[in-house]
C-alpha cells in the first residue's frame, strides 16, 4: 500500500508550515543586522533553542538507522545516550563559561584568541566546512530512498525538494526561522515515531510484549562489559561513542554551539543544553523502542533473513508501508517526520556554514569591512542559497556511494570531529601547550584519523545480524540458508582497521593530545605571559601556576636535565670550597 489522500495532505501541510514559518520570520526580521540574522541578536529563549538542538542532530538517519540497529543488532547502542548526557554536562560546566562571554559568532574565533594564530582558526573552519557540507549530503540521501518508497518520486527529485525547501526558509528567515521551524518539526518527529511505537505495541499486545519478544530473541543486550575493542558494540564502546559524538556535535561544532551562543547569559546557555539533553533522551528512546516494535511485528517472518536484504534501516520503510498505511493519516505523519528530520538537520547546517563563511573569511576582509548591514545581510542570504546548492549536489554524489550509510557516517564523523575535540581540550585545559604543539597535534590527528576511517570502510565487512527467522512466512524454504548467510563470520582485517568504529573519535582526540604534548616537550612550554587566563579552565590554570616545571619557553627536557644535574654541580662546588680551605 502507498500513501492515501489523508497521508499526502498531512505531509504537504507539514512542508508548507515549515515554509510559512520561514516567510514569517523573514518578514519580521527583514531589517535584522548581520548578527541578528545569524545569532538572533543573542536574545533567544532557551526552550526553543533546546528543541532546535534536539532535532538538529536527530536526523532522518537517526530515525531509520537507530531503529534498524535495534532491529538487527539489539539494544546495546542505547547506552550511547549515557555518554551523550555526560558530555553535555561537561560542555555546560567547562566550555560555556569560558566561550559564551566572548560573544563570538564563529566558535573557532576562540582558537585564534587562545593560540594567537589566525591560520589555525582558519584551518579548523576549513575542516568544519568540509565535514558540514558532506554531512548535508549524507542527510539528504538516505531519507530520499524512504521517500521514494512512500511517494513514488525519484530519489534525485526528493533530494532536490528537501534541499530546496530548507534552503528557501533558511535564507529568508535566518537563525530564527531555523529555530522556530525546528520547534514545529520536533513535534512532527515525536508524533511520527510515536505512531510506530503505539501501533506496534497495540498490535502485539502491549509494550511489555514488545520487550518480552525482544528479550527472548537476544535483542535486549545493554551491559556487555567485554573490553574487546574489535567487537561492534559493548557497554564501553557505546559509552565512548556517545560521549565523543556529543562533544563533537554540541561542543566543537558550529551548527550546535551557535544555538547556545544566541542566548543572553551563561546560565541561559547552560539551560539550553540541559533542556536539550532531556528532549534527546525522550526522542532517541522512542526511536529505539520503535525498532523493537517493528521487530515484534516481523520476528516470525523476517524480511531481513532473505539473501540480499537491504540495510536494516529500510525495514522501517517496509513496516510503515505494510502496517501504518492501514490507518489513514499515520503513514503521512511518519513520512512528515522523515521530512522534518531532514529539513531541521540540513537547515541547521546551512545556517552554521553561512556563519563560518561570513565571520571567518569575508567579514575580516577589507573589501567587506565598509559594507552596510543591509548589504551584509543580503550577502548572507546569498551564502545560504549557495550552500544549499552545494548540499544538493553532494546529496547527489552520496547517492552514488551505496546504501550502507550508518556506520560510514559515524566513521567519517568520528575522523573529522576527533582532531577538533582534541584541539579544544588542549586549548581549554592545557595552558602550557604551545602553538607548535597544538597545531602539530591537530594536523597529524586529521591525517591519521581520516586514514583510519577510510581504511575501515574499505576493509571491514558487514557484521552479521542477530538470528532471524522465516518460520511463519508463506511458502518459503530459505530459512536455513538465509540465517547461514546472515551469521557468516566477519573476515579478518588489519589489526588497526578492525577496531570498532566507536573508537574513531576517541583515537583522534588521543593522537591530537599526545602529539601536542610531545612537540611541546621538545619546543618549550608556554609561560604565563603567553596565555590569556580568561581562555583557560580555572582548575587547569591553577595547576599551571603551581607547577613551575611546565612554565617558561625553554624545552621541558632541558629543564629536567638541568634540575637533575644541579645537585651534583652544587656538590662539586662545595668540595672545591673545602679543598681551598
Amino acid at each position: 500500500m502507498g500513501l492515501g489522500i489523508v497521508d499526502i495532505l498531512l505531509l504537504t501541510l507539514s512542508v508548507l508550515v515549515s515554509a510559512v514559518i520561514g516567510l514569517y520570520q523573514g518578514y519580521v526580521g527583514r531589517r535584522a543586522t548581520p548578527e541578528g540574522y545569524l545569532m538572533g541578536s543573542r536574545k533567544m529563549r532557551p526552550l526553543p533553542l533546546a528543541m532546535s538542538m534536539m532535532v538538529g542532530t536527530v536526523s532522518a538517519i537517526t530515525i531509520m538507522g537507530n531503529a534498524g540497529e535495534m532491529y538487527a543488532y539489539g539494544t546495546q547502542l542505547w547506552i550511547m545516550d549515557l555518554g551523550i548526557l555526560l558530555a553535555l554536562v561537561i560542555i555546560a560546566k567547562v566550555m560555556i563559561p569560558i566561550i559564551h562571554p566572548m560573544e563570538v559568532v564563529s566558535l573557532y574565533e576562540y582558537i585564534e584568541k587562545r593560540f594567537n594564530a589566525k591560520w589555525l582558526r582558519q584551518a579548523t573552519v576549513v575542516l568544519q566546512l568540509v565535514g558540514g557540507y558532506f554531512f548535508m549530503g549524507f542527510l539528504l540521501y538516505p531519507p530520499s530512498i524512504a521517500l521514494q518508497a512512500f511517494t513514488g518520486l525519484d530519489i534525485l527529485l526528493n533530494i532536490f525538494i528537501m534541499g530546496a525547501t530548507c534552503t528557501f526558509y533558511s535564507a529568508i528567515g535566518g537563525v530564527k526561522a531555523v529555530v522556530y521551524t525546528d520547534v514545529f518539526q520536533a513535534l512532527v518527529m515525536l508524533a511520527g515515531v510515536l505512531a510506530i511505537v503505539i501501533i506496534g505495541s497495540l498490535n502485539v499486545g502491549g509494550l511489555d510484549v514488545v520487550w518480552d519478544i525482544a528479550y527472548h530473541h537476544n535483542r535486549t543486550e545493554l551491559f556487555n562489559f567485554d573490553l574487546d575493542p574489535y567487537q561492534r558494540h559493548s557497554f564501553w564502546l557505546c559509552l565512548c561513542l556517545g560521549f565523543f559524538f556529543a562533544l563533537g556535535s554540541y561542543g566543537v561544532n558550529q551548527s550546535q554551539t551557535q544555538r547556545f551562543f544566541s542566548t543572553r547569559t551563561v546560565q541561559e546557555a547552560q539551560r539550553v543544553l540541559y533542556y536539550a539533553a532531556g528532549g534527546m533522551v525522550l526522542l532517541r528512546g522512542l526511536i529505539h523502542l520503535s525498532g523493537l516494535a517493528i521487530y515484534a511485528h516481523f520476528y516470525k517472518c523476517d524480511p531481513m533473513a532473505k539473501p540480499g536484504a537491504e540495510e536494516p534501516a529500510y525495514v522501517v520503510i517496509l513496516y510503515v508501508l505494510t502496517v501504518l498505511t492501514r490507518v489513514p493519516g499515520l503513514a503521512g505523519i511518519f513520512v512528515a517526520a522523515i521530512y522534518a528530520a531532514v529539513l531541521s538537520s540540513v537547515s541547521t547546517q546551512l545556517n552554521s556554514m553561512t556563519a563560518l563563511l561570513w565571520a571567518d573569511f569575508l567579514k575580516p576582509h577589507p573589501f567587506f569591512a565598509s559594507w552596510s548591514d543591509v548589504k551584509a545581510g543580503a550577502l548572507q542570504k546569498v551564502l545560504v542559497l549557495l550552500s544549499g546548492v552545494v548540499a544538493i549536489v553532494l546529496g547527489l554524489v552520496v547517492s552514488m556511494l551505496g546504501r550502507s550509510f550508518l556506520r560510514a557516517l559515524f566513521a567519517i564523523n568520528g575522523a573529522l570531529s576527533g582532531p577538533l575535540i582534541g584541539l579544544f581540550v588542549v586549548a581549554l585545559c592545557m595552558p602550557w601547550v604551545n602553538l607548535k604543539g597544538a597545531s602539530s597535534g591537530f594536523l597529524i590527528s586529521i591525517v591519521l584519523s581520516v586514514w583510519l576511517a577510510f581504511g575501515q570502510l574499505l576493509t571491514q565487512t558487514k557484521e552479521p545480524y542477530l538470528p532471524m527467522s522465516q518460520e511463519s512466512c508463506p511458502a518459503t524454504n530459505t530459512t536455513v540458508d538465509s540465517v547461514a548467510i546472515q551469521t557468516e563470520e566477519v573476515n579478518n582485517v588489519h589489526a588497526i582497521y578492525g577496531l570498532s568504529y566507536c573508537l574513531n573519535s576517541f583515537l583522534g582526540v588521543v593522537i591530537c593530545i599526545l602529539v601536542a604534548l610531545i612537540v611541546t616537550l621538545f619546543t618549550g612550554t608556554n609561560s604565563k605571559e603567553d596565555v590569556d587566563r580568561r581562555y583557560v579552565n580555572e582548575t587547569a590554570w591553577r595547576l599551571f601556576e603551581k607547577w613551575t616545571l611546565i612554565q617558561g619557553r625553554e624545552s621541558l627536557i632541558k629543564k629536567v636535565l638541568r634540575r637533575s644535574a644541579s645537585p651534583s654541580v652544587k656538590e662539586d662546588g662545595d668540595a672545591a670550597g673545602r679543598g681551598a680551605v
